[in-house]
């Protein structure tokens, strides 16, 4: 039996709840999708404020989840061994220079396995000055949309300097710059561009309708999200994120990929234990092989101990998280960026009431 009859007195408290954290936050909008795996399972999506619980928004990073599946089961056919190095797939003359530390080039030792955790050392072109002096963040926050191609993308990454040799540190360093080099790897190995890859293996067959790469600057299917209290609207920048974060879905077709993900669908459930090999990345935060865990060191008001979130989010607000103590799964958008530990915050709003 699915529990999902919106009338039910606790769907009613939590959507009072979702509406009272919308305002307390000051969000334009917030949607949340739960589904809790039992033996009558629970199913229940809201929204609150100007959105809808069925309404398309970017996942951003939360898309790094769907290239971390997409080069597992490349693993898993025999195409890819997570210790190659990048260059074994991407020409070296094309791509030297990336991490060059006292004059020597390390950028042959880079792995696909340091791309996925963010232990390459490379640095984050988000973090350079495309145009004028403020960096890439920095513009797009303020509302100033631009583009790039992958080749200024890479000069932009020659420029700044790496914060350490591949693999050569205890603490990760998350860069966009790893997950566009997976990009590239992911499409030589499969000879076709990273879309069409996605589709093959991950909306088609699991039915994700509503999920698709950003690549129409006047597309206005997904819902915007804010900065400072004000509207974001940087079409010509999430196509130049491409499938590494610019893409969009709904908390509908998050749930069908994060169910697929933990049951077994997208790659075997054997793999779970190898991209949960936990490295430091922030306070509560530690980073896996594509997907990111948050533990916050309290506890609820049951006086137990909050259990641990797996999953990732974005920029954007997006999220997509698994609760593996309540098998429990959440996903929706929080559509701000201006505090990136929100969606947790709501999680544990929610997961207190289970």
């Amino acid at each position: 039996m699915l529990l999902s009859d919106q009338d039910s007195p606790i769907f009613k408290q939590w959507q009072n709840r979702l509406d009272r954290f919308c305002k307390r936050e000051k969000l334009p909008g917030v949607i949340l999708s739960l589904y809790q795996e039992k033996q009558e399972p629970l199913a229940w999506s809201g929204a609150s404020g100007v959105l809808s619980a069925e309404q398309p928004y970017f996942i951003s990073s939360v898309a790094k989840l769907h290239l971390m599946a997409l080069l597992v089961k490349l693993k898993v056919r025999g195409k890819v061994e997570l210790d190659n190095s990048m260059v074994h797939f991407l020409p070296e003359k094309e791509y030297s220079g990336l991490s060059v530390i006292r004059d020597q080039d390390y950028t042959s030792d880079i792995t696909l396995k340091h791309l996925l955790s963010h232990l390459s050392g490379l640095p984050d072109y988000m973090e350079y000055p495309f145009q004028g002096t403020k960096s890439l963040r920095e513009e797009l926050l303020a509302g100033n949309d631009q583009s790039w191609t992958f080749k200024e993308l890479i000069k932009a990454v020659r420029r700044l300097k790496p914060v350490f040799r591949p693999g050569n540190s205890k603490k990760i360093h998350y860069a966009d710059t790893n997950y566009q080099l997976l990009g590239k790897v992911i499409e030589k190995v499969t000879g076709q561009r990273l879309k069409q890859s996605l589709e093959e293996f991950q909306t088609q067959p699991l039915g994700l309708r509503e999920t698709y790469v950003y690549s129409d600057l006047y597309d206005r299917t997904p819902a915007p999200f804010y900065h400072d209290g004000k509207e974001l609207h940087i079409p010509r920048a999430m196509t130049s994120f491409g499938p590494a974060g610019g893409m969009v879905s709904t908390a509908r077709d998050s749930m069908r990929f994060m169910k697929a993900q933990f049951h077994g669908q997208l790659f075997p459930l054997t793999e779970l234990e190898a991209i949960q090999k936990w490295i430091p990345m922030g306070p509560s935060l530690s980073y896996g092989l594509g997907i990111a865990r948050y533990q916050k060191s309290r506890y609820g008001f049951t006086g137990a101990k909050l259990p641990e979130m797996i999953g990732h989010t974005g920029m954007s607000g997006a999220f997509a998280l698994y609760v593996p103590k309540l098998h429990l799964i959440l996903t929706g958008t929080v559509s701000q960026s201006d505090d990136p530990m929100l969606p947790f915050k709501l999680a544990h709003k929610f997961i207190q009431t289970l």
